[in-house]
């Protein structure tokens, strides 16, 4: 939550700082809650993951859509050469998760199906995820970097994801506000080492302006000049179905990672399902993203 100065008159006078204090704590109590509770599945999980010491991982945090995971877990496997994959299913509906769990069997991916979560807000549940991630499985496997992505972020070119860090503690894509900065929740790598113990929380900050991962501006990003690092930057890529004529404005990050966006928590994929259907057949059939991007267009 930002300084109470930060907040004008005309806030005050709507109660607005106390509306954030409020919702704050709420979340925060949720939060801790949720932090220890600790699904059957985990000791086992844990114990497969202890040759991740030291090693690079991508961490998914699946919701509801089996198919798109399907075609992320393909695509890594083409383009992630350097991290291992691990999948957090923050599915609400019970057969969701049964699919997403096969798929990640039927690929030989690490599953791990998260606590239930009640929340219906979309970014609490998504920081909740994050967070429950980082305190239970990072911060016990250990890895050397650990980046989180979008289940419908799909690497389209070859990606390294140590490259990307470098000698940083932080790499990803900034939402900047009046108040701070955060990295995207959909895509951020961090040097274990030198977050380790930062009591990382991925949950919003409304009040600062910022998204998923916003509340890690006063332990984190507000310790770093932002314009002093290398950060991710973000694309626009204009695609057209030529079967149904639908158009689509998909998020195009680092030249190599293609953005469905909002598929799972807003439900948007039955929009876009076709298109990424057809671009996955794409690749599927051969194709470069150099020549999917150039068409436009697929039939």
């Amino acid at each position: 939550m930002r300084d109470l100065r930060d907040f004008t008159s005309r806030e005050w006078l709507e109660l607005l700082p106390l509306q954030h204090a409020f919702k704050q704590v709420r979340d925060d109590t949720r939060q801790r809650l949720f932090l220890n509770v600790r699904p059957a599945a985990l000791d086992s999980f844990l114990a497969d993951q202890a040759e991740l010491t030291n090693k690079d991982v991508a961490l998914v945090v699946a919701f509801e859509q089996p198919w798109m995971l399907s075609w992320l877990i393909r695509m890594a496997r083409r383009n992630l050469a350097d991290a291992i994959v691990l999948v957090f299913d923050n599915s609400r509906r019970p057969d969701a998760r049964i699919q997403i769990e096969k798929v990640c069997r039927d690929s030989a991916t690490p599953y791990l199906g998260l606590p239930k979560n009640s929340t219906r807000h979309v970014n609490r549940s998504h920081g909740m995820a994050m967070t429950w991630i980082f305190h239970n499985v990072v911060r016990v496997i250990e890895p050397r970097i650990f980046n989180f992505i979008d289940h419908d972020l799909i690497p389209v070119e070859q990606v390294e994801i140590n490259s990307r860090l470098g000698n940083q503690p932080m790499y990803g894509l900034p939402n900047v506000s009046k108040w701070g900065w955060q990295l995207w929740a959909g895509y951020c790598m961090y040097d274990f080492q030198r977050v380790r113990e930062i009591p990382l929380n991925f949950l919003h900050d409304f009040s600062r302006g910022l998204d998923t991962g916003g509340r890690n501006w006063l332990p984190l990003y507000s310790h770093y000049d932002r314009s002093k690092l290398r950060l991710a930057d973000l694309r626009y890529v204009d695609m057209v179905d030529r079967t149904t004529g639908s158009a689509c404005n998909l998020q195009l990050v680092d030249q190599s990672w293609l953005h469905i966006g909002g598929i799972g928590y807003n439900d948007n994929f039955r929009r876009k399902s076709d298109l990424s259907q057809r671009i996955a057949k794409a690749f599927d059939d051969g194709a470069s993203w150099a020549e999917i991007q150039e068409s436009k267009a697929l039939t």
